[in-house]
């Protein structure tokens, strides 16, 4: 009995993840076909978009948190006029917290993107003077130098 409820589990979250990373694709390639003349978001597709990134940040799979991380990189680029600032604070923490590297990397990235954001900057700079890992530490550096030649 135990191991036939542990399936069935297992395979609700297996179908739970391909479901969420096929909204996250069918997202992106919006996204990344959009123009100038993007549709604008309505304000129930921007509250369904706020609720599922910060869904997506919690999850426990890393690559769902990546693929999160990723569509927020994608929204900010096609739709810089809309605020994406509820995702500063996860953004953040991931990027002090988060004990894979690869996402502090890409959650430094998600930050850059928030270029007149002074406290993105400054924690992309102590993540820059504090971080245990080296390419972490050398990524950030990049985007600082970046972001310090912005025009």
């Amino acid at each position: 009995m135990h191991s036939t409820k542990h399936r069935q589990e297992s395979a609700m979250k297996k179908h739970l993840v391909a479901i969420s990373t096929l909204l996250i694709c069918a997202a992106s390639f919006n996204i990344a076909f959009a123009n100038d003349g993007n549709p604008p978001l309505s304000e129930k597709r921007r509250n369904d978009i706020q609720k599922n990134i910060l869904a997506g940040l919690e999850h426990v799979s890393a690559e769902i948190q990546a693929d999160h991380i990723q569509l927020i990189i994608d929204l900010k680029r096609t739709y810089p006029g809309y605020n994406f600032d509820y995702a500063i604070i996860p953004l953040m923490d991931k990027l002090k917290n988060e004990s894979n590297p690869n996402i502090r990397i890409l959650a430094a990235l998600a930050l850059y993107e928030y270029e007149d954001s002074r406290k993105c900057k400054f924690a992309i700079k102590q993540t820059a003077l504090h971080d245990s890992s080296e390419r972490v530490v050398k990524h950030c550096q990049t985007l600082l130098r970046k972001w310090n030649s912005r025009g």
